[in-house]
């Protein structure tokens, strides 16, 4: 397994920002050097407006038995984040927790399954950080199918199962008044207040949380976060024109219709109009589904306890698998990914790897 964390090492060392095609590509390179043997097979694909995907198997064709999701791309960091450290069992550094150890134990498990008859392949994208324009291509074109996904983008605690991931929905919300002078308001009609009266509306629906102030007994429910509100105008003037930008994430308990219902009432009400940006899906697995199960069994074997099942506040790409597939999403241990002591637990990583390998063979 030190062969497995070095190669963890290196990958870390590439600067992937997301949108760097220079330093992705020389990833992309890299792993096909490292892992492409005999009965490994290559396949990559350069969606427009989109960076590269590339998937590795054991076999010709894209329908699997397990196939994992990956990223290489990362957020910006100093440059002595891409030096790697290890300290205190930690493998610190940018990438290491979110997302390349990883995608270097999906990589490990690929070899694994060489002499196994077991259909298996490790996807992996490099836009995953910004727009997912890469997975979502290739999903809308229906290449890839699987019985059961590795999502091992997700937790922060080998032992734990993530069963859901939120749903989620930007909106932009406009409004249209009359400008005037700001020395006589009531010759105008301001287009941010018909914004803060639907935003107020709206937060009737999805109360609002902040640190110090009100908190969530669960975190398992919407929520409705204003990311923007902004007008073009100068200083002095009655806004005629407003826009605002709202970030929701839904439970199964809200589906995009009923957000849109409530959106068009509100609208009505405050004299505004509404447009849904972006709308992907959430993951709502059933932790009875007898792949999860028998996975989280040979989890339990492997850890010598008992696996707990969460929830997650955030988005996943394995959303794009989530009609057709089994996902399972389990990934290593480790903490604050995107901040400068981002840090990977090393141990978490070979079990991570024990229980692939261990997962693999029970399905002989």
């Amino acid at each position: 397994m030190k062969k497995l964390i070095n190669n963890i090492i290196e990958l870390m060392k590439f600067k992937s920002v997301s949108g760097n095609q220079d330093e992705i590509a020389k990833v992309f390179k890299w792993i096909k050097k490292h892992y492409v043997t005999d009965g490994v097979y290559v396949k990559e694909w350069f969606f427009d407006q989109a960076s590269p995907v590339m998937l590795l198997s054991n076999c010709k064709e894209c329908d699997f038995d397990v196939v994992t999701i990956g990223h290489i791309d990362v957020v910006p960091a100093k440059d002595e984040l891409f030096v790697p450290n290890i300290k205190d069992g930690r493998l610190y550094g940018r990438g290491g927790f979110d997302m390349k150890a990883s995608v270097a134990v999906c990589l490990d498990t690929l070899l694994y399954t060489l002499k196994k008859n077991v259909r298996y392949g490790v996807l992996i994208t490099s836009d995953e950080e910004t727009t997912s324009n890469g997975m979502k291509a290739l999903q809308k074109a229906d290449i890839i199918r699987a019985k059961a996904v590795f999502d091992t983008d997700i937790s922060s605690d080998i032992g734990e199962i993530v069963e859901k991931y939120k749903h989620p929905v930007s909106v932009e919300l406009k409004a249209q008044g009359k400008n005037a002078h700001s020395s006589r308001p009531w010759e105008g009609k301001n287009a941010v207040n018909a914004l803060v009266d639907a935003i107020k509306i709206l937060e009737k629906y999805f109360p609002q949380y902040q640190l110090g102030g009100n908190q969530p007994k669960s975190t398992w429910i919407d929520t409705m976060v204003v990311t923007a509100l902004n007008s073009p105008t100068t200083y002095n003037v009655v806004p005629q024109s407003a826009v605002a930008r709202l970030n929701f994430r839904l439970t199964e308990k809200t589906s995009l219709e009923k957000l849109e219902s409530i959106l068009r009432d509100v609208c009505k009400e405050c004299g505004c109009a509404y447009k849904v940006l972006l709308s992907s899906s959430g993951v709502y697995m059933d932790v009875n589904n007898p792949i999860i199960k028998h996975y989280a069994e040979v989890a339990e074997k492997v850890l010598g306890k008992k696996i707990k099942f969460s929830t997650a506040c955030g988005a996943t790409d394995s959303r794009m698998f989530a009609q057709k597939s089994a996902i399972i999403m389990h990934g290593i241990s480790g903490a604050n990914a995107h901040g400068d002591d981002e840090y990977a637990d090393i141990n978490s990583i070979l079990t991570l790897a024990k229980i692939q390998r261990n997962f693999i063979d029970s399905l002989i």
